[in-house]
This record gives C-alpha cells, sequence and structure tokens, in this order.
C-alpha cells in the first residue's frame, strides 16, 4: 500500500515538472515572434538640395503658332489683360515629403517646448524673354515634388507663350520627369486647370496648399511654396494637350531630353503653372 502511494507520488511530480518546463519553453521561444507595434509614422524621408537650372519664358506671335489649334479665337484674347515684359515671375519647387517646410510653415518637435528653426526655400525670380539659370532646391529622395510658376501680384502672362525649364543632368544628377511620364502610371488624367474650387479633389498632401493668410484672411487663390498661382492655374501632369475648364484646346506640354516645355495658345484667365513630377531618380557620379 505505501509502496503504491509513493509511486503515485513519483508519478504526479514527473507530470507537474513536465507541464511547468512546456510553459516556460513555449514563452521563451515565443520571445523571437513579438513585433513592434502597428500603426506607427515613419518620418518622411526628404533630402533637400540645390539644383541648378535653365529657365525661360518666351512670348510666342501669332506667326509662330501652329494654325488649326482649337480655342483662339479673337474674343477670348481680347479678354486678357496686357502683358507687361516687365512682369516679374516667381518659381519654386516643394516637396510632396516635406510640403510644410516649403510653405515656410513653422517645424514643431513636441519633445522641445520651442519651435525649431526651420529653412526658408526662397522662390527664384524671372522674366519674360531673358534666359536665366536659377537655383531651385529639389527633392533627392525618391518621392514626387511640385514646381510651381506664377507672376508677380497683378501681372499676367503673355498671350501666348512658351515656357521651358532644361535640367543640366550631367551637373544635377536628378531627373526632371512629369508624374505621369511614368511607365508604371496608366491612364492618367489630361493636363487642366487647379484653382481653389477644386484641388481637394487631387490626391496630394492637405498642408501642401495655403488657403489663409496669417492673420486668417482668405487668400484669392491658392498658395503653395509661397507662391499664389491663383484660381485658374495650368495644372501640368504629363505630356500631351492642355485643357481649359470647358475642355478647350490651349496648348501642349513636352517633356524630353531633361527639358520640359510648356506651349500656351491662349492664356486668357491663366494665373499659373503648377508641375506634378514623379518621384525623383538620382545618378551617381
Amino acid at each position: 500500500m505505501l509502496l503504491a502511494i509513493f509511486l503515485l507520488l513519483i508519478l504526479l511530480w514527473l507530470i507537474s515538472t513536465y507541464t511547468i518546463l512546456g510553459l516556460l519553453s513555449s514563452n521563451i521561444e515565443g520571445l523571437d515572434q513579438l513585433k513592434p507595434a502597428a500603426n506607427i509614422a515613419e518620418k518622411p524621408k526628404s533630402n533637400i538640395q540645390p539644383k541648378r537650372y535653365g529657365v525661360e519664358l518666351l512670348q510666342v506671335k501669332d506667326n509662330a503658332i501652329a494654325a488649326g489649334i482649337p480655342g483662339l479665337g479673337a474674343s477670348m484674347q481680347s479678354e486678357q489683360k496686357q502683358f507687361n515684359p516687365e512682369t516679374s515671375f516667381y518659381i519654386n519647387a516643394i516637396s510632396s515629403s516635406r510640403p510644410d517646410l516649403d510653405n515656410k510653415k513653422d517645424i514643431v518637435n513636441k519633445s522641445k517646448p520651442e519651435p525649431e528653426p526651420k529653412k526658408e526655400y526662397k522662390a527664384a525670380i524671372f522674366k519674360a524673354d531673358r534666359p536665366e539659370t536659377i537655383v531651385l532646391n529639389m527633392e533627392t529622395e525618391k518621392v514626387t515634388s511640385f514646381i510651381a510658376v506664377a507672376p508677380q501680384a497683378g501681372g499676367v502672362f503673355p498671350p501666348k507663350f512658351n515656357f521651358t525649364l532644361t535640367n543640366n543632368l550631367a551637373d544635377n544628377k536628378l531627373s526632371l520627369d512629369l508624374w505621369a511620364t511614368s511607365p508604371s502610371i496608366e491612364n492618367a488624367p489630361s493636363n487642366s486647370i487647379i484653382g481653389s474650387d477644386n484641388y481637394t479633389s487631387f490626391p496630394y498632401p492637405p498642408e501642401l496648399f495655403e488657403t489663409k493668410e496669417k492673420d486668417g484672411t482668405l487668400i484669392d487663390g491658392i498658395k503653395i511654396g509661397g507662391i499664389n498661382i491663383g484660381n485658374n492655374a495650368l495644372h501640368i501632369i504629363g505630356v500631351g494637350r492642355i485643357f481649359d475648364r470647358k475642355f478647350g484646346d490651349i496648348g501642349e506640354v513636352q517633356n524630353m531630353n531633361d527639358t520640359l516645355n510648356v506651349v500656351c495658345n491662349n492664356s486668357a484667365g491663366i494665373t499659373g503653372i503648377l508641375f506634378y513630377l514623379g518621384k525623383a531618380v538620382t545618378q551617381s557620379s
């Protein structure tokens, strides 16, 4: 009888020991399956560097425009405000990864009580019929970006113009390609018009545009990169034709040989140009 009780106690001890060791083993083995907490926002990648470009805005005479393009009626031209050849034009680059920096807003580090020092990427300035070399602070990480162009306050574009932005690839080692030129983009929309009435319909970062001044008053238009492109800006995303709000053909876009070229055959009411660039591609030295 005592022997049976002794054997039963040994059996119970062995069973309990095996169970405890199994639990400990399973817990240890499970440590390598632990994963970091999900939904932690990664810091956006951004590396903005100054790059040199050639810029040229040429007035185009009537006899230099190809015949047969719709939307060139004299009634439309008569609506255009007279162009002043001394008008200054502003151009700036904006990264979709850090649009807050480019719009000159304070970047606040929550771990510090005071705003961090911020960089201000000032717009370059040029005039019509005067080719210039300018510096744009361009995003070099593999994210999309924008280039905004607009005349000074109260100014207008020439009635018909040819705008060219030339990239020196050998020096910049950075691509200059419109978003819709990427082979991965299918069924891209046409080049059109963007303004305060429809900018929210595009899948751009909400902080990209400014619609209010610092004092809270509404802006007549929309600002991007510190430039007010107005309410009727050319929205350039790819090569091909440009259409106004009434689907009239008013020009063409080309993007070849590291050059962006916009031919606008009727700039009546046009307040700016917004280029949407594809993800930056850098080249090694």
